[in-house]
């Protein structure tokens, strides 16, 4: 990912500091002679005239999102769109007016809670009123209409046929009708059909054996329903293993035989920043899709599915990110530039500075394996490929991790002295961290589908870190595929990995789609590598030209010879001599093999175009292992079989219903 776009201050303040700094380019060919991080920002601040283009950044704290006026205009609008039964643009609405009050209207958001809640209610949506309503009551809701919300919640108990509560919250409603100001005949009929309800359900069988399982199972009425994704348990199947050497650097490979469509790894990230795009739709935190979120009480950049994402958030990165939102946008700088600044918010500040102290003092793999997940130093020696940037490149991540330091200045995290050794300690490790995070950064995506055409694509809608995952090597027949629940990354296998052999992702480019020139230009680019997996070392065509007429078996001779034997799809003969060992191969069965899956193969993607994902997985894993037995890639089958696994598996993570 690049440093910046174009279309930010940032690239402004760069290149106004280019044509008025004196002997600029001398200046910026100096840094590359620096020996590390430190002294490279040391000399950057030394740049006379630097600080006098300071105000170019406008790093500052912006709280306009913030507005009651705005917040009246959205809830007045939500009104009318409720009067008129629109319930999905009033809940949307009311959405707007609670993420732009100001943390002081208390008030006002107990009752635009409340009125979310009936838009919620109307839409069948009883988990989520339940939760507004509780929200409405922590914010103080007004005593005299605590009836509605008591009512509300009788309501979506009854709906979700959890008769106990329904009954408890009908008593509720009823008390607080004492402090209700409505005309007597209309609070006589709500009376009435309140305990008419009640005793329907009190005589009901199935309210005294749900009242003794709630009992028997600590459950109250109390308990309100969670919106918030579970965090899922961390895994690294014991059948992977890490490795180093001169020629692949870290890698991972199989320590024992790996079955296909295996999980063998599943990660946290250790940062995750939502583009900005989708900071209104999806959770800050966690990424999931929160149509109706939690909001922050400062700012109105960002929105949190659950009270719980909005907490972690607080407590970590958004206390300084806060009202700087807007900044960090604005500046045009990347993604990783973001997750740069997050990541060290995200730490503490004192322990840093003492891990820097030795930052460049070499550890082994299995030191950094042994680190805690959260240790800045479990990512601080991912590679940099520092003895391949130039000046420049070196001159533009120094100023953008300068102007980040500013940023976290102005949050709190840094003193106010551009000059001081915390501020100078504090950019040289944003510095390391936009080097790493260039060549490690992995796009956390999100399936979209078309309800019109029932077309699908893959969605970017953040960048993310996973220490464990950045050790894998690249190939472009990789071995794994990825998906994501919120930012937790999933990785299975595509294909049996033989014991000793390695475990692959891939980095992008892939054989299937472009031609190796292609590919190795794009790999050499962006993380400045040649490619030698099987697919770039035979250069292998792409799906497209991949000969329909020619089947490559494996050699089954007796001593495990395993080569490759190509046969034309026109050839009679049951055995064939391999070129590699002189065996016969019996082909047979490899063409037996080419009939069977025929019908497997129909009956898994009617499977896959009905929806029934879990049932179309299990088919394509059988045909996959069928044809890995005797057949070998790239082979149309067995590339295709492949890629409607890896689409099986994206539906069981991010996905979203385009209308």
């Amino acid at each position: 990912m690049s440093l910046n776009r174009n279309d930010g201050f940032f690239t402004a303040y760069y290149l106004n500091l280019k044509n008025t700094l004196k002997d600029f380019d001398l200046e910026v060919e100096n840094i590359k002679h620096c020996n590390n991080d430190l002294e490279r920002i040391g000399y950057l601040n030394r740049l006379s005239g630097l600080q006098e283009h300071d105000h170019a950044l406008n790093v500052r704290r912006s709280y306009e999102g913030k507005n009651a006026d705005v917040a009246a205009d959205f809830k007045e609008k939500g009104n009318m769109a409720f009067k008129a039964k629109q319930w999905l643009e009033a809940m949307l609405l009311y959405s707007k007016s609670y993420i732009a009050l100001p943390a002081d209207k208390v008030l006002e958001k107990s009752i635009i809670l409340a009125n979310r809640s009936a838009a919620l209610y109307h839409l069948d949506k009883y988990d989520e009123a339940l939760i507004d309503v509780k929200r409405s009551l922590d914010y103080g809701y007004p005593k005299d209409m605590l009836y509605k919300l008591y009512e509300r919640q009788a309501k979506c108990f009854l709906a979700k046929r959890n008769y106990p509560n329904s009954i408890t919250y009908f008593k509720k409603f009823l008390t607080a009708m004492d402090d209700a100001t409505l005309d007597e005949g209309r609070r006589s009929k709500m009376n009435l059909d309140a305990m008419t309800m009640m005793k329907m359900l009190e005589k009901d069988p199935q309210t005294a054996k749900q009242a003794e399982y709630q009992k028997k199972n600590g459950f109250t009425a109390e308990s309100v329903p969670s919106l918030a994704i579970r965090d899922e348990k961390e895994l690294l199947s014991p059948a992977v293993k890490f490795d180093e050497n001169t020629n692949e650097g870290r890698f991972a490979k199989a320590a024992a035989d790996i079955n296909v469509a295996e999980e063998i790894l599943i990660e946290r990230p250790f940062v995750a920043v939502l583009l900005e795009k989708f900071s209104k739709t999806h959770c800050e935190h966690c990424f999931i899709r929160s149509p109706i979120p939690v909001t922050c009480p400062s700012c109105a950049d960002v929105i949190y599915c659950s009270e719980k994402c909005l907490n972690r958030a607080a407590k970590s990165y958004h206390k300084y990110e806060c009202g700087l939102l807007p900044t960090i946008w604005q500046s045009g700088a990347s993604i990783n530039c973001h997750m740069a600044l997050r990541i060290l918010a995200s730490q503490d500040k004192d322990n840093l500075l003492k891990i820097a102290k030795n930052i460049d003092q070499k550890l082994s793999l299995e030191e950094i394996l042994k680190l805690p997940k959260t240790n800045y130093l479990r990512v601080a020696h991912l590679v940099r490929h520092e003895s391949t940037r130039t000046a420049s490149n070196w001159f533009q991540h120094a100023l953008m991790a300068r102007f980040l330091s500013k940023c976290l200045q102005e949050s709190g995290y840094l003193d106010e002295q551009c000059q001081s050794e915390d501020f100078v300690t504090i950019t040289s490790l944003l510095l390391r961290t936009l080097q790493f995070l260039q060549f490690n950064t992995h796009e956390v995506a999100e399936l979209h589908k078309s309800e019109r055409d029932g077309s699908e694509r893959t969605a970017f809608i953040g960048g993310a870190l996973y220490p464990t995952l950045a050790l894998f090597n690249h190939s472009c027949d990789p071995g794994v595929v990825r998906y994501f629940r919120g930012t937790t990354i999933h990785i299975n296998t595509v294909k049996p990995i033989e014991a000793g052999l390695p475990i692959s992702e891939n980095y992008g480019p892939i054989y299937t789609q472009e031609m190796r020139e292609e590919r190795q230009a794009k790999l050499r680019d962006l993380y400045r590598f040649d490619c030698s997996c099987d697919a770039c070392l035979e250069n292998w065509p792409t799906f497209d030209m991949l000969p329909t007429d020619v089947i490559r078996f494996r050699c089954d001779a007796p001593n495990k010879c395993n080569a490759i034997i190509e046969i034309s799809s026109a050839c009679n003969d049951f055995m064939v001599k391999c070129v590699t060992c002189g065996e016969m191969t019996n082909i047979f069965k490899g063409l037996k093999v080419m009939q069977d899956t025929e019908s497997m193969t129909r009956t898994a993607k009617h499977y896959y175009e009905a929806g029934e994902y879990s049932k179309a997985l299990n088919k394509f894993i059988d045909l996959l292992k069928i044809m890995h037995e005797v057949l070998a890639p790239p082979f149309p089958d067995f590339c295709q079989c492949q890629q409607y696994l890896k689409d099986c598996l994206l539906h069981f993570g991010n996905f979203y219903n385009l209308n």
